[in-house]
């Protein structure tokens, strides 16, 4: 339980604090080509009730250690992403697709020592799934 703690308020930290960062570059760098902007989440935890638009709510899902990865001790976090996004003239899809690469990015690029790898299994218009493969 302590592992997990240790990963999801790292995740947290960067959910909350370097998304915006993200968001703000892809912006800057995406926005014309894709003919919209993406606004920051105004999120001040990782589930929130209503609050303005737009937000996402994080929910942990499973853990699951895999066969072959008994001895390496990498285990398998998968969460739900939702959005809540205003209505306007832009697809959630669209925008569903460019948050999730956003912060599959972000991840990436994290420092942090346990991340191995980070996979998205499932999308759909407003809500993906993320893998997240921790070796402890």
């Amino acid at each position: 339980m302590r592992d997990f703690l240790k990963m999801y308020e790292r995740l947290e930290e960067l959910l909350l604090n370097k998304l915006p960062e993200y968001i703000t570059q892809w912006n800057k760098e995406n926005s014309d080509l894709f003919k919209f902007e993406l606004k920051p989440f105004t999120n001040q935890c990782m589930n929130p009730g209503i609050e303005k638009f737009p937000y996402f709510a994080l929910t942990f899902i499973e853990k699951e250690q895999g066969k072959k990865d008994r001895i390496i001790d990498t285990i398998n976090y998968k969460f739900n992403f939702e959005f809540f996004y205003e209505k306007d003239n832009t697809p959630a899809y669209e925008k569903t697709i460019c948050y999730q690469n956003i912060i599959c990015e972000m991840l990436h690029e994290d420092d942090f020592e346990y991340w191995l790898n980070v996979e998205v299994p499932k999308l759909t218009q407003r809500k993906f799934e993320l893998l997240v493969h921790v070796e402890w």
